[in-house]
């Protein structure tokens, strides 16, 4: 049987890990070790983001954009980064991003990609 918490913390690392290569940080991000007593961000350190990373096959999207905007503050930028099995990462973002006052947009990798690297590269 698979230990939710133990693919949780592996989601985490390998995220990082993804973030790394992709912004070219010449640091490996780092995990929030107090989200469960503390709350807050499941990625800290970077930016103005907020991240709450999901690797699950069950998809609970509005939950998940719940729990990120609960989790950030109005001048951080929440983001959900998913996974399932076998698949590349998957990205909710603001929509306000859009112009939209509420709600949030699907990225693919790539997009995200280069939607995030426009903060991180100038």
């Amino acid at each position: 049987m698979i230990n939710i918490r133990h693919k949780g913390q592996e989601g985490e690392r390998e995220f990082c890990r993804w973030l790394q290569k992709t912004l070219e940080l010449d640091f490996l991000p780092t995990r929030n070790l107090d989200q469960t007593r503390n709350g807050g961000a499941d990625i800290l350190g970077i930016g103005q983001f907020v991240f709450e990373i999901k690797r699950c096959e069950a998809l609970e999207q509005r939950q998940w954009w719940i729990q990120v905007v609960a989790s950030s503050t109005p001048s951080e930028m929440p983001v959900v980064a998913y996974r399932q099995n076998k698949r590349k990462w998957n990205f909710l973002i603001s929509a306000k991003h859009i112009g939209l006052d509420k709600g949030f947009i699907h990225l693919q990798e790539l997009e995200f990609s280069n939607w995030i690297k426009g903060y991180f590269i100038k």
